[in-house]
């Protein structure tokens, strides 16, 4: 469980990182990315990521770029991508002009995998998924090459010129890299970088049946967008090894580096999109900004301030080790923040009319309250006080033991308020 003061100690991990980078001159200008994929709302995981990416770019005197990783277009809609980029304004950053899709580049994406064919180091697959799947190995058995492997650079080429025009109809072939089946990687069992997809994208429409991989746009996209520090999840650590490979074997414009922290657990919080995906498409919910819903939209409408986010994300700290967050962290700095701002209101629950026999019959009196006790700033408001109130109904007893010091027959009793 993270506490309130490990986060200064652990936050310090990815800022020494770039801190020593810059001093060793080897980045001008830090410039971070947040890359969310547009097939769902996001959640309080997310804001850890947010908060992180936006906020050392930020300290660094750098930028960070909102990059949609847009390469599936079977899970994506325009009402993600629009409610991901409302979630990081109302969480408080700004990406300035540096809004950008995987989508942008896919011209540039197909290109580059071209170069690899023509390398003799990419090659079209046409072995099903479930014969990919057996044939690639388990973490103690190699895997096997498959029977396409040696194809020549023309018929390769000739092959994935034929996937894009659409000759071909899904999961009929797939371009993989050529690595090595045997590596103790098995994302460097010859991944696949392209598939073909006939589907509808929010963005591009119609113009392509064949999708990069995450694995080929993700570092090739930070690579012309000049990202210095790709900072992400520990379960893409395994995927470092082929984003370098990639970039050793491509003419790209910069080199990024990738560097992985662990993502955020929360007690007692589902944060998996697939689990909440379900809840919304199965009606248990009433949408992805449901209040009970952990989403960044959900806890907006609960009424949970976003200054109370940063400050959970500040507090978490950023670390390698796994670590399970108690909710009530959370709880506490919502708490915290609402205390500071929020406007002071009293309400009766379970109500009792009280009469107040020696007080006249129609009149009334206004009498004024502070909004806040100890914000003045935040004004007064006027309550209406009568001969008929109301108090909640545990505040009286009949027959009342010595310390009680609520409303009972023959006590005197102060009403709350405060007045200036």
């Amino acid at each position: 469980m993270a506490d309130e003061g490990s986060g200064e100690a652990t936050r310090d991990f990815i800022r020494d990182i770039i801190q020593a980078d810059l001093d060793a001159g080897r980045v001008q200008t830090v410039v971070t990315r947040f890359p969310p994929e547009p097939n769902g709302y996001l959640h309080i995981g997310h804001a850890k990521s947010i908060c992180l990416n936006f906020g050392v770019a930020a300290e660094f005197g750098g930028r960070c770029h909102l990059r949609f990783d847009d390469t599936n277009p079977t899970k994506e809609e325009q009402e993600f991508i629009d409610a991901i980029a409302a979630d990081v304004k109302w969480l408080g950053f700004d990406w300035g002009v540096h809004l950008y899709h995987a989508s942008d580049y896919f011209e540039q994406l197909y290109a580059w995998a071209e170069h690899l064919i023509g390398k003799g180091l990419a090659y079209v697959d046409d072995q099903s998924p479930d014969e990919m799947r057996a044939a690639r190995g388990t973490l103690t058995e190699p895997g096997r090459n498959s029977a396409f492997r040696e194809r020549g650079v023309a018929e390769n080429l000739d092959l994935f010129r034929r996937m894009r025009a659409g000759e071909f109809p899904n999961g009929a072939r797939v371009l993989r890299a050529r690595i090595d089946m045997a590596s103790g990687n098995m994302n460097l069992r010859d991944p696949a970088l392209y598939r073909i997809l006939h589907a509808t994208h929010p963005r591009t429409g119609d113009a392509w049946c064949i999708y990069p991989t995450y694995d080929f746009a993700h570092g090739q996209s930070d690579a012309i967008e000049g990202i210095t520090h790709s900072v992400c999840t520990l379960e893409f650590e395994d995927h470092k090894p082929l984003y370098d490979w990639l970039l050793q074997h491509l003419p790209v414009p910069s080199r990024p580096r990738q560097y992985e922290f662990a993502r955020l657990n929360l007690g007692y919080t589902v944060l998996s999109k697939r689990v909440l995906t379900t809840l919304v498409r199965d009606g248990h919910v009433n949408g992805w900004d449901d209040p009970r819903m952990p989403s960044i939209a959900g806890l907006r409408r609960r009424g949970v301030p976003a200054a109370a986010i940063r400050d959970f994300a500040r507090r978490i700290g950023v670390a390698r080790a796994f670590s399970l967050v108690d909710y009530a962290l959370l709880e506490h700095c919502i708490r915290e923040h609402l205390n500071r701002s929020a406007p002071r209101r009293m309400a009766v629950l379970r109500p009792l009319k009280v009469v107040i026999e020696n007080y006249p019959e129609g009149v009334t009196e206004t009498l004024p309250a502070v909004n806040h006790p100890d914000d003045p700033d935040q004004g007064q408001r006027e309550i209406t006080f009568g001969r008929e109130i109301y108090v909640e109904r545990d505040d009286f007893m009949e027959d009342a033991p010595k310390k009680f010091y609520r409303l009972s027959v023959g006590r005197e009793v102060r009403l709350q308020g405060r007045c200036r």
